[in-house]
């Protein structure tokens, strides 16, 4: 929600989630000219709908956005890493999970971004990212969604009884992907100039 004025987050939770609602909502609120961190604008670029106003502050926003960057796919990749250290010095066994969880979602947010970069798009829906794609990037970020971010994530469905041996392969699959993007992307640039 963008508004010239934040009021009381409690007041946004009450009138967005009442009893009879059928569904969770989770609630941003920003005020007007306010920065925004762009990878959770990327995230609400992704998969928003507007129900009051005309849009024009989201598009101001995604307009400053600007592209991004293979850098941030990278960085996503050693966040991932550290995620999953985190996660098999982690005793309780939610935390475990759930940062195990994390790490592979990292790793879909790195093939994610890369993808986003080679389309040059700030849209960051990765069915719309799918679609885009040529082949062979599609079928290999496919699958990115449908293990890395579908079966291990959202369902938690990663080998509970090898999780640095599973990551360590996805890891070295999300890595050459990227290092495929960017060497494509090299080429053409080459042949450019």
């Amino acid at each position: 929600m963008i508004t010239r004025r934040a009021k009381k987050y409690s007041g946004y939770m009450d009138a967005a989630n009442r009893e009879d609602t059928p569904f969770n909502v989770d609630i941003l609120i920003s005020e007007v000219n306010k920065p925004i961190n762009k990878s959770l604008l990327r995230g609400v670029l992704g998969s928003f709908k507007i129900l009051y106003g005309n849009g024009e502050y989201l598009l101001r926003y995604a307009k400053e956005l600007g592209d991004p960057t293979l850098e941030e796919a990278w960085s996503s990749l050693r966040v991932a890493s550290s995620l999953l250290d985190l996660a098999l010095k982690t005793v309780e066994p939610l935390d475990r999970d759930r940062l195990i969880r994390e790490a592979f979602d990292a790793l879909f947010h790195a093939a994610r971004i890369a993808s986003m970069v080679y389309l040059s798009l700030d849209i960051s829906r990765w069915g719309l990212i799918k679609r885009r794609l040529p082949d062979p990037y599609r079928n290999r970020f496919e699958e990115f969604i449908d293990v890395l971010h579908v079966k291990y994530f959202y369902n938690g469905d990663y080998p509970k009884d090898k999780p640095r041996e599973e990551f360590s392969k996805w890891l070295r699959r999300v890595r050459r992907y990227i290092n495929d993007i960017e060497s494509e992307i090299a080429e053409k640039k080459g042949e450019d100039s």
